[in-house]
């Protein structure tokens, strides 16, 4: 059976190393993404959100182990009402708000993202499995960046940059 891939996320202060790496080793796009996420706002660092895209709308649920994210469910919902119900559903009273813009590239076994988090934030996250990551960080120069460990509403809650929707 195969080892399930997980993300582990880099704070970075800018793109150009990892891009230029990207050039020379002539990796493919794989998409290029503009999204909304509604993280329900919870204690710990598993997360459920739905996902707004231009084209759909997503629930994504993620468990954390040690610091990485790995997805456990996802499925399609009719609309963003649905999706924020949804979330009401399972308990959650409001729902935090973050924008992604991200560009993913495929290297070897898994895929590299640069991610803008509300604009200001950049980030890469590598989603491989679980004994890749050491390598593949090496290889793209992240080994010394800050491995962000916590959900990306977490992270600019602590930043005081969170953005918080009632779902009451």
């Amino acid at each position: 059976m195969a080892t399930k891939s997980q993300e582990k996320k880099y704070q970075i202060d800018s793109f150009e190393f990892i891009q230029n790496l990207i050039r020379q080793k002539n990796l493919k796009k794989i998409r290029e993404v503009t999204s909304v996420h509604y993280y329900g706002k919870k204690d710990g660092n598993d997360v459920e959100k739905i996902v707004v895209y231009p084209d759909r709308v997503e629930v994504h649920v993620w468990k954390n182990i040690d610091g990485n994210f790995v997805s456990v469910e996802d499925f399609k919902v009719d609309s963003e009402q649905k999706g924020l119900k949804w979330l009401k559903s399972r308990g959650f009273k409001e729902a935090n708000i973050i924008n992604m813009d991200y560009t993913e590239y495929g290297y070897e076994d898994g895929t590299i993202g640069l991610y803008t988090i509300d604009d200001f934030h950049k980030s890469a996250i590598l989603n491989f499995p679980p004994n890749k990551h050491q390598d593949v960080e090496k290889v793209f120069g992240l080994q010394s960046s800050e491995v962000i460990t916590v959900p990306y509403n977490k992270l600019m809650e602590k930043m005081g940059k969170l953005r918080t929707l009632d779902l009451l």
